[in-house]
């Protein structure tokens, strides 16, 4: 990993102590050790100012600074952890693993520095140019720590983590007490070294990597990052992942594996009928089988399509796999190879989802063999839609991602006020209704929303109105409702946030806010416990992550720990309990009440359905003049009642989402229709007309499409 300081020279440590502690330390100030190096409490006497005197005694450094962030991810490579895995060499094997993660951050496009320790432990250092919350670098240390044996991710498991670096004493070696003990009162062992020049090294921490790089480096670790916490999903188990070119892959713990002797030898040469590069059961027919068998064995493999591309390309090591595309223009070449890997991953996540399904740590099967349906009686369209395309995850992704910089943006949130918590629940039924759609546009109705929200539909329309008329909106309604059919809203990325939406990484998770559940627990509750995961946080950060006031958070976790939705760790915060949102929805009754909303929903629809078959062809229905004209004859339509004011708060909500008594018909089936339209869609009687024997019928003005 390049020359290197020598481990017990004091003053090639001391001309380090000078230049890098200070550029990772995030504060001014280190711990020195009072017993030669076994504990670094915190406490003003023993505090050093980083990069002055040089110290005798061992001192640590803050990962993390006082508000809960840091800009440093320090890699420890602990020479301990290798002797327990029972390595023949363990310095070669920490000094492998070292030198792989700081492979991987290059290949991420950043820079690293790295040092060594007297006892053959190493330190890989990635520092970046903005604070990220401990939280995620706790989450990618821990990821980190999957992947590599010999990687310990115990000093960013804490706000408070401490860690030698190079330029400070290591330890002083053990010497017997007099009182028949052992303590650390011998001379220093030696110091903390770089194992790359001094003035690279300080290059490389005077200008730290970007997001960009933390980006990547988190994609690189998807597999271990899912691993660690299985990612909640509504795709189906073992799904595929969708890299930053909307292309699917298939992430593997450690990383992507190298192809096997023959297959690589067939994608460097291109000699598809050469014997020995021969499968052992069939001889490839044409180019194109032995293009694919690389293609299908490159996707199981962990690899993305546009790493295989730069394998390709003229100085790769690949130009066999090129060649074996045949005489197409260049066009063609990129559909073939497109379409060869979108195959392959699809057949290869097939093989092993049917391998794993049953022990996928990502899979929970639902218990006492319920389905979906008996679970949660989501309508039919809900479970029957397919999931979303992978040209239609980005877009989505991208708009997610400015709702969650919208729910950000002080001055829209002003704007929304006391509707904020039903607007951003109505934008997650958005979300889940454009996955299941597979487009960024939607026709689902106010009542299908509401279902996907937990709102009553009343407040979705108002929502949906609000949303629409922003002067910058997240959606445009590309066309109003049409007898049957719902408005149809196009997810639009508001040009205020077009730069940074393409920026952030946004987690995948599941959309649970509208869990009958929540019917009870009330929105609040909601957002929060989609904040909530398996690594505790405190509750400062979960105001952060689910833009809520403390006393919000205050109250719903003490509601959700009173259920076991959450719990609390005395040392590091608040993290999702042992009990499941189906627990609490049986224990609530919560299932009973969603049920009696997709009844009452599906009644008004047939009502619906009825009152158009009774006004018949719309073709035959009066103009618009026509209807004018009635109006300004008749001074009784002047009045208007407008729409209906929702209040906002938990309690108005679930009072909202009362069903209204039920109509009592009359002998005639279209009384009970026009009943129907008069007390629930804002309908009024404008004139009526007389057809026939039958009685006068009135022409109505009624509201939306439900």
């Amino acid at each position: 990993m390049g020359s290197q300081a020598d481990p017990a020279s004091a003053a090639d440590a001391a001309e380090t102590w000078r230049a890098v502690p200070s550029l990772l330390a995030a504060e001014p100030y280190g711990r020195r050790s009072p017993d030669g190096g076994a504990n670094f409490p915190q406490g003003r006497r023993l505090a050093v100012r980083l990069g002055e005197d040089f110290p005798l005694e061992p001192v640590t450094i803050s990962i993390y600074a006082p508000d809960g962030t840091g800009r440093l991810l320090a890699g420890d490579f602990d020479i301990g952890k290798a002797h327990k895995a029972g390595a023949a060499d363990p310095a070669a094997m920490v000094a492998a693993e070292a030198a792989d993660f700081a492979a991987l951050v290059a290949r991420c496009g950043g820079r690293v520095v790295h040092d060594i320790s007297p006892s053959q432990g190493r330190h890989v250092y990635l520092k970046l140019r903005q604070a990220v919350p401990f939280e995620d670098l706790r989450r990618v240390a821990e990821a980190l720590a999957a992947r590599y044996v010999t990687f310990d991710a115990g000093p960013m498991r804490s706000p408070k983590g401490q860690i030698r670096v190079a330029g400070c004493p290591y330890k002083r070696a053990i010497r017997a007490d007099g009182k028949g003990g052992w303590a650390r009162t011998g001379p220093l062992v030696g110091y903390m070294a770089l194992t790359m020049p001094l003035a690279n090294a300080v290059d490389v921490l005077r200008h730290p990597c970007g997001l960009k790089v933390w980006e990547r480096l988190q994609r690189e670790l998807t597999a271990e990052l899912t691993t660690r916490e299985p990612a909640l999903s509504l795709a189906a188990p073992g799904s595929c992942h969708i890299d930053t070119d909307g292309r699917p892959w298939l992430p593997l713990n450690g990383g992507r594996r190298p192809l096997p002797a023959r297959l690589a030898e067939l994608a460097e040469t291109g000699a598809w009928q050469a014997p020995h590069l021969q499968p052992d059961a069939i001889p490839y027919a044409s180019p194109s089988e032995a293009r694919y068998a690389v293609m299908r064995s490159l996707a199981s493999r962990g690899w993305r399509l546009t790493e295989v591309l730069a394998e390709m390309r003229p100085g790769g090591t690949w130009p066999g796999l090129e060649a074996l595309l045949g005489a197409r223009s260049p066009s063609q070449r990129r559909a073939v190879v497109r379409f060869d890997w979108d195959r392959a991953v699809k057949e290869a996540e097939t093989r092993r989802r049917a391998s794993k399904s049953h022990t996928s740590l990502n899979y929970t099967p639902p218990r006492g063999g319920a389905g979906l349906e008996e679970r949660w009686p989501v309508p039919r369209l809900i479970i029957d839609t397919p999931i979303t395309s992978p040209e239609n995850y980005t877009e989505l992704q991208t708009w997610s991602t400015a709702v969650w910089l919208a729910e950000r943006d002080p001055v829209r949130c002003k704007a929304w006020g006391r509707r904020a918590l039903s607007i951003r629940l109505v934008l997650r039924a958005l979300a889940l209704a454009s996955r299941l759609t597979g487009a960024n546009t939607t026709a689902f109705g106010v009542r299908s929303l509401a279902l996907m929200s937990g709102l009553s539909w009343r407040t979705v329309a108002t929502a949906l109105a609000d949303l629409r008329d922003e002067r910058d909106p997240l959606v445009d309604l590309v066309r109003r409702a049409v007898e049957r059919d719902a408005d149809v809203y196009a997810l639009r990325v508001p040009h205020a946030y077009r730069d940074q939406a393409t920026r952030y990484v946004w987690e995948a998770g599941r959309i649970e806010t509208g869990h009958p559940a929540f019917l009870e627990l009330g929105p609040v509750c909601a957002l929060l416990y989609e904040s909530l995961n398996a690594r505790p946080a405190r509750p400062v950060e979960l105001q952060r992550r689910a833009v809520l006031s403390d006393s919000a958070v205050s109250k719903a976790l003490v509601t959700l720990a009173s259920y076991g939705l959450a719990e609390r760790d005395p040392e590091e915060g608040w993290q999702r309990g042992p009990a499941t949102l189906d627990e609490v929805a049986n224990k609530l009754d919560a299932h009973t009440r969603f049920a009696e909303r997709v009844t009452l929903y599906q009644k008004h629809r047939a009502e619906w359905h009825a009152f158009l078959g009774v006004m018949g062809d719309p073709a035959e229905w009066p103009s618009t003049a026509e209807i004018a004209e009635s109006l300004a004859a008749d001074p009784a339509n002047d009045v208007d009642a407008g729409p209906v004011d929702v209040p906002d708060t938990p309690a108005a909500l679930l009072d909202a989402a009362t069903p209204p008594q039920p109509v009592s018909h009359a002998e005639d089936p279209f009384d009970a229709v026009l009943a129907m339209v008069l007390n629930e869609l804002g309908g009024r009687v404008i004139r009526t007309t007389r057809t026939g024997p039958s009685p006068p019928r009135p022409t109505l003005r009624a509201g939306p499409s439900p």
